[in-house]
């Protein structure tokens, strides 16, 4: 016989007895782990509708007045524009205090001995809504990457997660709003049937060009919408937890990118004392891409090998977008919002 084999026999003994004693613990968890991993599905694919919470407009109102007009100052010689109407220098000079380059919208401006024209202040103070919930969709994919080196069973893997958002938040604003009413003097001249326009040259209607000002006021009504699509792609690690065979627990933090696009519309309708309304509107469009990161936690119940369903709770965080139009603006505000979201699990 060979007197080396009993040597290396005994040596063998020597070596790993003491490692398998010392060690057995980490060499048994790490066979567990491997055996987890081959007998588990890599990819998965969770699909369901998504609600999300706190998406917040801010619209605010900088213009001086209602229309883009400027009455000017109460002095003749000088053009003057208004809601309904104007009254401006003609091709005379306005020779002799008189102009015939005017014109009116409304027969109920002829009051008395003169004809009134109004210039509505639209200037009001800025206004937050939260329209909740806004609905939606997502899809996401994880790939399974490994085991976490703990007793108890886990795995981690890379998530790309992407949502739809269909955004639509309302505002509305109403209330008194100072009028500037001038009046001019017709000097007995019996005004053409409305709605009448003057022109620089003429012949037409005289009216006495320096006005007589006061200050009315309107009620106002202001409605404000921002409203379009939010795609968001969201990229990152998770880390999963079994909390039974069938019953697991994730969580997963990243990157977002969310190519977004806006309408903005306002529409805005002020009513004077004599009943008579004006109206204005705007809109504009706008796409930026938003980005931010995430933050997210997922339970997932697996009834099949390659079946199972889900709930998810999202926060997420992106920075703001703005428009305007007609001095009337909005800024988007997505800087802390949340996502619930339930579906199915397909496992292969």
């Amino acid at each position: 016989m060979n007197q080396k084999i009993p040597l290396i026999v005994a040596l063998n003994l020597v070596v790993v007895a003491p490692l398998a004693f010392l060690g057995g613990e980490k060499i048994v968890i790490e066979m567990e782990n491997v055996n987890r991993t081959q007998d588990r599905s890599l990819n998965r694919f969770s699909f369901g509708p998504q609600f999300s919470f706190n998406y917040k407009a801010d619209f605010n109102n900088s213009a001086l007045y209602f229309n883009p007009v400027d009455p000017g100052p109460a002095i003749g010689g000088a053009d003057h524009f208004y809601d309904d109407g104007y009254v401006r220098v003609d091709g005379s000079g306005n020779f002799g205090g008189l102009t015939g380059f005017w014109g009116y919208t409304n027969a109920s401006q002829v009051v008395g001995p003169g004809m009134e024209f109004h210039a509505v202040q639209a200037g009001g103070p800025s206004s937050t809504e939260d329209d909740d919930p806004q609905y939606g969709f997502e899809i996401v994919y994880q790939r399974i990457l490994g085991d976490l080196p703990t007793e108890s069973p886990g795995i981690w893997g890379f998530q790309a997660g992407f949502s739809y958002t269909d955004l639509d938040l309302h505002g509305r604003n109403g209330g008194p709003t100072p009028v500037i009413i001038d009046t001019y003097p017709l000097n007995g001249v019996l005004p053409p049937l409305a709605p009448y326009n003057g022109t620089f040259p003429g012949p037409g209607a005289l009216l006495g060009d320096t006005p007589v000002r006061t200050l009315g006021s309107a009620a106002l009504i202001s409605d404000q919408k921002l409203s379009g699509d939010l795609f968001a792609l969201r990229l990152g690690p998770f880390v999963e937890w079994e909390l039974t065979p069938k019953l697991s627990v994730s969580a997963s933090a990243g990157l977002t990118l969310a190519p977004t696009r806006l309408d903005y519309d306002f529409s805005e309708t002020a009513t004077l004392a004599s009943g008579a309304t004006f109206t204005n509107s705007g809109r504009s469009s706008n796409t930026e891409i938003l980005y931010g990161a995430y933050l997210e936690t997922r339970l997932r119940y697996d009834y099949s090998e390659n079946w199972g369903v889900y709930v998810a709770a999202q926060f997420q965080s992106l920075n703001s977008m703005q428009q305007s139009v007609g001095g009337r603006s909005a800024e988007f505000d997505p800087g802390a919002t949340f996502a619930l979201s339930a579906g199915i699990t397909w496992q292969f």
